[in-house]
């Protein structure tokens, strides 16, 4: 009985030896997750003049949280990257360095140019709720609805929001007609919706 409570004993002042050890360790651990989960959700974040164009309902939106639930999928969103130019009026998405896919996109106009820069993917919506920029009046998913069938957002100022979103004036890809998003055919921000989570970089060059 002796021997089992000093075996006990010596356990336990091993483990009081190791604890600072382990303590800074485990403090190590955590910095490093937190520079990661910063890399990949925060970006490095370029604020132009904030534009207010195709407003959606934000209820139901997935936006991205501070979790640790959500780490693994921000660091998969690392190996892939949206790159936007705004003078070649294209979107391709890497993956490291090979281009996945290729789309033609329509731009923010002179007035309300879409803001160039480093930014993450923040929200995804299917079928959002586009909301009048004067009226506030609510159009819900369908024809009507200017954003598509998809919503990427990537800025946002607490009220006027850019992203990525489909149209239902295709005709318009290629040219800067927009207040500040990235305009694309609905067929291809539906491809491009599932290939994207949130945390995936965002480059947009001029």
């Amino acid at each position: 009985m002796d021997s089992a409570v000093l075996v006990v004993d010596v356990s336990a002042v091993v483990m009081t030896a190791q604890s600072p050890i382990k303590r800074c360790f485990m403090m190590l651990c955590y910095i490093a997750a937190g520079l990661l989960a910063s890399g990949a959700w925060q970006g490095y974040l370029t604020i132009a003049d904030p534009h207010r164009d195709d407003l959606f309902e934000p209820s139901g939106a997935r936006s991205l949280t501070f979790t640790l639930e959500h780490i693994p999928r921000a660091l998969t969103a690392r190996n892939r990257q949206i790159v936007i130019s705004l003078s070649a009026r294209q979107l391709d998405l890497y993956e490291g360095d090979t281009v996945l896919l290729s789309y033609p996109v329509a731009i923010g106009q002179d007035e309300w140019q879409t803001p160039t820069g480093n930014f993450i993917v923040q929200t995804l919506r299917e079928n959002p709720v586009w909301l009048h920029p004067i009226t506030d009046e609510p159009v819900g998913p369908g024809p009507d609805n200017p954003l598509g069938s998809r919503w990427i957002g990537f800025w946002n100022d607490g009220r006027n929001h850019v992203g990525l979103h489909g149209t239902n004036q295709e005709e318009l890809i290629g040219e800067a007609v927009s207040h500040g998003c990235v305009r694309m055919k609905d067929a291809d921000i539906q491809q491009l919706y599932s290939y994207v989570s949130l945390g995936t970089p965002v480059q947009v060059v001029p």
